[in-house]
């Protein structure tokens, strides 16, 4: 679920052992997924309104509902994006992960990999060609384009997200131009700014896991797909995927 989890009070993360960072790691990557749903669900809804006449005609039946079922996604995911980068002492946010990924570089060597490996079912050949192909970082520096790859998009939800969640959503401040906040959104550049995120969650644990050097120059999740991309590729996006179903059984017909 997208509540807020708290892990209990933080170690510094010059302690972090690398169970601990793991644990969070895992958290992050949970409300990302949790975030990355909402967004997708979100932007499946708005696609269906602006093209698809039965859609629209299924959705004015009972405005009331669609309504509000798309003012509680939206909040959901101002609310799940802020925490990617919620500052708070007590919270884990995806610069705390990747800052203890480089503090502890020994959480990624061979020998660290090679001893993961033989608590798993896998054989012998291949945990021996994971871990002779390794990419072992020498010291947190070598980890530091991941920083340089995704500043700007922790940036960007600093700036332009976190303002409206603790304005808007949060706290309904008095005072506040909210169309100003709102104004400064884009759904494009948030769509890149949540792949960056996967890649680089996806990056860290093929690193733990394999060994594998992160990348985080690529064609991500794909979150913000035109018409003709979502219908080529509507198996490989389920909550779009679901929401259409959803919406198709509401209208009785093919959207």
């Amino acid at each position: 679920m997208g509540n807020r989890k708290k892990l209990g009070k933080l170690a510094p993360i010059s302690e972090l052992t690398e169970a601990d960072w793991v644990g969070e790691l895992k958290h992050i990557d949970n409300q990302l997924d949790y975030v990355l749903d909402v967004f997708n669900f979100l932007e499946e809804l708005f696609r269906l309104s602006n093209e698809s006449e039965a859609a629209l005609r299924a959705f004015n039946t009972t405005p009331l509902f669609w309504t509000v079922y798309r003012d509680c996604l939206q909040e959901a995911m101002f609310m799940g994006v802020a925490r990617l980068c919620d500052n708070s002492s007590d919270t884990v946010n995806v610069t705390r992960v990747l800052n203890g990924a480089m503090k502890h570089p020994e959480f990624f060597s061979a020998e660290a990999l090679g001893k993961r490996l033989a608590t798993r079912d896998s054989t012998k050949t291949l945990s021996s060609h994971l871990v002779e192909s390794a990419w072992v970082p020498g010291s947190g520096a070598d980890l530091k384009f991941l920083k340089t790859a995704v500043s700007c998009h922790l940036h960007r939800i600093e700036t332009i997200y976190l303002p409206i969640r603790n304005s808007h959503y949060g706290h309904r401040v008095t005072g506040i131009d909210d169309r100003a906040l709102f104004e400064k959104t884009n759904r494009t550049e948030l769509g890149e700014t949540l792949d960056m995120l996967r890649q680089l969650m996806v990056g860290l644990r093929l690193l733990y896991d394999n060994g594998m050097k992160p990348r985080v120059d690529i064609q991500g999740t794909n979150t913000l797909l035109s018409a003709d991309e979502v219908k080529a590729t509507l198996d490989l996006t389920p909550p779009r995927r679901s929401l259409r179903d959803v919406v198709r059984a509401v209208a009785g017909c093919e959207l």
